[in-house]
């Protein structure tokens, strides 16, 4: 087949998971034979085509719009403020990457990822053109407070595709729940580059690099936190949980790294002693290597719909405590105690004392950390490898293409 995707995010702008899937399931998709077309974002500086891998890549820089648009918007895209300027962008690269999907065609299907490039989605299947809206996220699980005009568009969206594909069963009961009719939603987990991803691979020599650059002794218990510091990924819960931590485990060490809008709070609680905060960009390597580092991860989520971290540390078979309540893919990555082969610990991420308990149930015993670790590894290797996820991804498109023949 011949595929056209529409995502914001590619590398080298990449600003979370969206970005790091699109990457690597595309050249997975290429490997096994499709034809691969990437319309994303440009900055006006990196190329406008290039092939990639295998894969070719189509980058749109937005133009200017807002001073046209803005009179015909309503009260409540107003109160956008200044992320009025984003939007405006985000419907230049829209009609910028729908235009040249149109010309570069004829493709077989696209692939809208998130609202982002709904619009864009929608106008090439106005034009014939089978879409797949793939939902990785949806505006009413990430937002405390969500905007009513994007969770129409995600419902319109979902109304319009010949296939709603989601990153786990947690969000298809979500898409259900929003009206959505679940024959028309297909499931299929992410992958992880289980070779890349090796604690083999980890040198312990750069391993003491590590400890010496934070202050740490070889010995200390390491929790490592990995993600965007935002509220949706329990941040503030986890650095309170950390006082109870210490008192029970008083030589454990928390080590925080992303960026985000709780910055502040992480450099708060590393002022107290609580924490050890990164909010530089790190590099594949250096973030494996902090992977390594750990003894387990916390990933304490409230809302998550799949989450690639939780992939990571299980494929360097690092136990993963993480939050399970409300809607959660890491619930479906992380075996709890309960079962048969636990590889970590199911929490409620809006409780301190909860995420407090579960690490510390790990931490009492390391032969658990050990043991359960392992069991994550062998877990990614069987179910979590990108080819898996490109051969079931296939296996939809395919399915959605009949359906609509």
């Amino acid at each position: 087949m011949r595929i056209a995707y529409l995502s914001m995010e590619y590398p080298p702008l990449v600003y979370g998971g969206l970005g790091v899937y699109v990457d690597l399931i595309s050249r997975e998709l290429s490997r096994l034979g499709q034809r691969v077309s990437v319309f994303s974002w440009g900055d006006g500086k990196l190329k406008g085509y290039e092939d990639s891998g295998g894969v070719e890549v189509f980058r749109e820089t937005p133009v200017p719009m807002r001073d046209g648009l803005e009179i015909f918007l309503s009260p409540e895209s107003l109160a956008w403020g200044e992320g009025l300027s984003f939007l405006f962008d985000l419907l230049s690269y829209n009609q910028l990457a729908a235009s040249d999907l149109l010309r570069e065609g004829p493709f077989d299907l696209c692939v809208a990822h998130d609202w982002l490039s709904l619009f864009g989605g929608m106008a090439a299947r106005r034009k014939g053109l089978p879409m797949i809206y793939h939902v990785h996220g949806l505006e009413a699980g990430r937002s405390e407070h969500p905007n009513s005009q994007l969770v129409a568009l995600e419902k319109r969206g979902a109304e319009v595709a010949d296939l709603v594909l989601t990153v786990s069963e947690a969000m298809k009961r979500e898409l259900v729940g929003l009206g959505v009719a679940e024959e028309k939603i297909g499931v299929c987990y992410h992958g992880v580059d289980a070779e890349f991803f090796d604690p083999a691979r980890a040198e312990e020599e750069d391993l003491q690099a590590l400890r010496e650059r934070y202050g740490f002794s070889k010995g200390d218990p390491v929790i490592l936190f990995v993600g965007r510091l935002e509220p949706v990924k329990g941040v503030l819960q986890l650095l309170c949980a950390m006082s109870d931590v210490v008192e029970k485990h008083p030589r454990s060490r928390l080590l925080v790294v992303g960026k985000g809008s709780l910055e502040h709070a992480a450099k708060e609680a590393e002022a107290s002693g609580l924490a050890t905060v990164v909010t530089d960009f790190l590099s594949p390597q250096e973030k494996m290597l902090h992977y390594a580092l750990a003894d387990i991860c916390v990933f304490p989520s409230l809302y998550e719909p799949f989450g690639i971290v939780g992939l990571e540390a299980a494929a360097m078979a690092k136990p993963a405590v993480v939050g399970a309540a409300g809607t959660s893919g890491l619930a479906e990555i992380v075996e709890n105690p309960a079962a048969e082969k636990p590889t970590g610990v199911h929490v409620n991420g809006r409780s301190p004392q909860d995420i407090a308990w579960g690490i510390n149930l790990l931490l009492d015993d390391p032969k658990k950390i050990e043991g359960w670790g392992q069991n994550a590894r062998k877990r990614v290797l069987s179910l979590f490898t990108w080819q898996k996820a490109a051969e079931r991804t296939l296996t939809l498109y395919e399915g959605a293409l009949e359906r609509r023949r």
